[in-house]
């Protein structure tokens, strides 16, 4: 049992050290001691996946099952990044001399192998022998997947960290984080702001302060001395005339959907929520006559936890990496200010930017380093 720990181990290593990205997977897959682990990496329309399957901890009736809803995660990645050939190398560890026949039956027939829109390799490794097995129909090295389950085999305890030197170091690159497809939280979040704002139209329209502040807008006595403390959640939803409400829904389409496909649904509520509020504290502080509201402040603690993001995994999130966010960030910053000192310029709520844009990257990097411990 120990050598199937330390075999697994290895691979994880090797995966890392070839430039492959872990890839979380559904609480459906969770087993025992990590006994399923994926690993992706695509380079224009192919893509190479890595399946690690622990069959000391997987039920062998389960293997189908398992493989269909992999295999159905990996096609909706696909073809989210428009890849058009997928080939996934099944690493099945802890195939002994009473379980290979029916592993190879639950693998299936293996056809030759032709390259297709999805292609599997099946390596199975017989840790209790020190030997691979593998068909002879399947191309006998590809992608160096059987130098890599070999190192992985063959390295000792003692060369847990250095595994790596047995493949050809990989020329470094930027690595897209991998993504989920779901996020119909932040298109939940741009419905509600179009509904506020149309009634705000409706009833005064939006840039009137007494609707504002019927609608709820905040405000440092109505907050702090009258106790309305419902009015630093509820500005997050409103807009003050069209030009805030559409750059701010652009801002949501272009960040807050990658945010939450990242961090997921409530991680990223949680996000752009407490940003929200801390962004309106800002406002309330800064200036106690000032009537307030906007998703401002959300949107830049979504920025600066994308920011904390790719600073942690020092990789990118689709085409955006950390010196992107960066740039970005100081021109919103910068142009914030300008605005506001020009005279007739915009009246631009800068505290709440640089309020929620702090609080959003401390929950970032929080989350991020959270995400990553659960994975290890």
């Amino acid at each position: 049992m120990e050598t199937k720990h330390y075999f697994n181990q290895h691979f994880r290593t090797i995966m890392n050290q070839a430039g492959y990205g872990s890839i979380n997977l559904p609480a459906a897959f969770t087993y025992a001691d990590s006994a399923i682990s994926l690993w992706g990496k695509h380079a224009g329309s192919m893509a190479h996946f890595y399946v690690l399957y622990d069959l000391a901890a997987i039920p062998p009736q389960d293997l189908p099952q398992l493989t269909s809803s992999l295999n159905a995660l990996i096609a909706a990645m696909a073809e989210r990044h428009k890849i058009r050939h997928t080939i996934v190398f099944n690493v099945q560890s802890g195939i002994t001399e009473g379980n290979v026949a029916e592993i190879e039956r639950l693998n299936g027939v293996i056809d030759d192998f032709a390259l297709g829109a999805m292609n599997h390799i099946y390596l199975g490794v017989d840790l209790d022998n020190a030997r691979i097995l593998k068909s002879t129909k399947q191309p006998p090295n590809l992608d160096g997947s059987l130098d890599k389950v070999q190192a992985a085999l063959s390295a000792s305890d003692s060369e847990m960290f250095h595994v790596e030197h047995r493949l050809p170091v990989a020329k470094k690159t930027t690595q897209a984080i991998p993504l989920s497809k779901y996020s119909i939280c932040s298109y939940i979040i741009i419905a509600v702001n179009i509904l506020l704002f149309v009634l705000m139209e409706l009833d005064g329209g939006s840039t009137d302060i007494p609707t504002l502040v019927r609608f709820g807008a905040v405000n440092y006595h109505l907050v702090f001395t009258f106790g309305e403390y419902h009015r630093l959640i509820i500005p997050i939803f409103l807009h003050i005339g069209v030009m805030h409400l559409m750059f701010n829904t652009m801002s949501l389409i272009l960040f807050g959907i990658r945010a939450e496909q990242f961090f997921g649904v409530w991680r990223f509520l949680v996000i752009y929520i407490i940003s929200g509020i801390a962004g309106n504290v800002a406002i309330a502080l800064a200036s106690a006559n000032t009537i307030g509201a906007g998703a401002s402040g959300s949107i830049y603690g979504v920025i600066g936890a994308l920011f904390a993001l790719t600073k942690i995994r020092r990789k990118q999130v689709e085409n955006l990496n950390s010196g992107a966010l960066a740039i970005m960030i100081v021109i919103g910053i910068v142009m914030g200010f300008t605005m506001s000192a020009t005279p007739g310029g915009a009246n631009v709520a800068n505290a709440a930017h640089i309020g929620g844009l702090v609080t959003g990257f401390v929950l970032g990097w929080l989350l991020t380093i959270e995400r990553r411990g659960a994975r290890n």
